[in-house]
């Protein structure tokens, strides 16, 4: 005998509702496919970073604003290091724009750093 709690809230039931994917997965799923566009694009910053290395489990989504009263949508930040240096960090945001992954907003925030200092 099975037993499905009804949610009252999305009219399904638990169970059809893990079926359902996150966002977020679809979206980091997408990311990482896209993974090899991410690391040259931190190489084409400066001809010193030959090689990037991503931390997936830094991987966060976050509301921006604009200064306007809708704001200025969704991104998401993906972190790594580079050349293999513990003390190097990056930070790339990339817009989400109606639920998708934007690859072409792809930019650098804060600079790329080694030993906390802008790395030139």
């Amino acid at each position: 005998m099975t037993v499905q709690n009804k949610n009252l809230f999305t009219h399904g039931t638990k169970q059809e509702k893990k079926e359902e994917q996150d966002p977020h997965e679809k979206q980091l799923a997408y990311l990482k496919k896209h993974e090899e566009e991410i690391k040259e694009f931190v190489k084409s910053q400066n001809s010193k970073i030959k090689s990037v290395q991503i931390d997936w489990n830094q991987t966060r989504w976050e509301d921006v604003g604009n200064g306007t009263p809708q704001g200025g949508g969704e991104v998401v930040s993906i972190f790594g290091e580079f050349n293999n240096l513990k003390d190097s960090d990056w930070n790339v945001l990339i817009e989400i724009k109606d639920g998708k992954v934007d690859l072409e907003s792809m930019g650098i925030s804060n600079g790329i750093r080694l030993g906390g200092e802008l790395f030139e």
